[in-house]
């Protein structure tokens, strides 16, 4: 589930709110440092900056041997490096700029904000310090008017090694390692990106902008649509309608294929009427959403060895989200109820 050991996870990667999210899924007691890296509520700054932002990457000289044996310096490269392990990141071209991590991912994140306190809910170091991360969250989740509870955050993330630009957009991904990292980057809406070369310069006005102040408006813009979904009726029959459209079983299935087409039906089905995860919204267009993403996330495809059920349904989900199949998915689904409902009203 990381290519990070369990180590560097729990020596690296700070995480707050664990009283609400419960810990990560990396956390073991015994590999813990004398400082815990899980905080109950949110993770207070002066911890970020003294534990994970505490150091600053370096530009040095590449040298190479000549042809006499001379040692040579390399004109157009540099070696960026960890300031003070001096861990090598990457061969760069000379126009390569550093993105600091104090700067972009802290100061930037509260200059963003425009707010004395952040509400810091992870931060974390990557790839031994060639990654970075940080979230900031709203200290209480929103609660839509369905009940339905929601957490945006806004993601600030980097590196010194050229695989991630510096990127800041609302997801609503917990972060707490590198796999949930490509999960919230992943996620759909509006981000903003600086590349890490002199010519692409960090401005906080045009991250507002960029983000058509989600920033602020987000929240109540996401309880906004998960309210219109829960205020949209959809009857018993209009029900079995969208799974015709979305689990259809064509006449000339074979009897294996019919049966499980069919299984699937009645999953859904009981999704929909009693599962906990889904039942409070039945008879509406969110009780609809939340039965096909609660079978793909959790119930489809499941493993035949139930002891990496859970690892390959990870692996499933993710891969998803990173090509794009999860956003189609959730496409399909909106269309469907759109199909149904507004037909049905005309």
């Amino acid at each position: 589930m990381s290519n990070e050991t369990m180590d560097w996870l729990n020596s690296n990667i700070l995480v707050g709110f664990t009283r609400k999210n419960g810990r990560p899924w990396w956390f073991e007691e015994e590999r813990q440092p004398d400082e815990a890296t899980i905080y109950p509520g949110a993770i207070p700054c002066e911890d970020v900056e003294r534990r994970i932002f505490n150091w600053e990457a370096q530009e040095r000289p590449v040298y190479f041997g000549g042809s006499n044996g001379e040692v040579l310096e390399a004109e157009d490269r540099k070696a960026i490096v960890h300031g003070t392990s001096n861990q090598l990141f990457k061969i760069a071209r000379s126009d390569y700029e550093i993105h600091q991590y104090q700067d972009v991912l802290f100061q930037k994140v509260k200059d963003i904000l425009d707010d004395g306190e952040l509400h810091i809910g992870s931060a974390g170091l990557l790839r031994r310090g060639a990654g970075a991360f940080m979230t900031v969250e709203p200290s209480e989740n929103l609660i839509a008017q369905c009940g339905l509870e929601l957490k945006p955050r806004l993601l600030a993330a980097t590196s010194h090694d050229s695989k991630l630009a510096t990127t800041y957009k609302m997801v609503g991904t917990i972060v707490v390692c590198d796999n949930t990292l490509a999960m919230a980057l992943a996620e759909s809406g509006p981000r903003y990106k600086a590349r890490h070369t002199k010519n692409s310069k960090i401005r906080i006005g045009d991250i507002r902008e960029e983000l058509g102040l989600r920033i602020a408006a987000s929240g109540d813009e996401l309880v906004q649509f998960i309210d219109s979904l829960a205020d949209a009726a959809v009857s018993e029959s209009q029900w079995q309608e969208i799974v015709e459209l979305l689990a259809p079983i064509p006449e000339d299935s074979l009897p294996r294929v019919r049966g499980r087409l069919e299984n699937k039906r009645n999953q859904l089905n009981t999704l929909w009427t009693s599962d906990e995860r889904c039942a409070p919204w039945t008879g509406s267009a969110l009780g609809v959403f939340q039965v096909f993403n609660t079978y793909r996330l959790h119930i489809a495809g499941g493993a035949s060895d139930k002891e990496n059920e859970q690892e390959k349904r990870f692996d499933r989900n993710m891969t998803n989200l990173l090509s794009g199949v999860a956003l189609q998915n959730d496409k399909e689904i909106l269309d469907a109820i759109t199909e149904v409902t507004v037909g049905a009203s005309r």
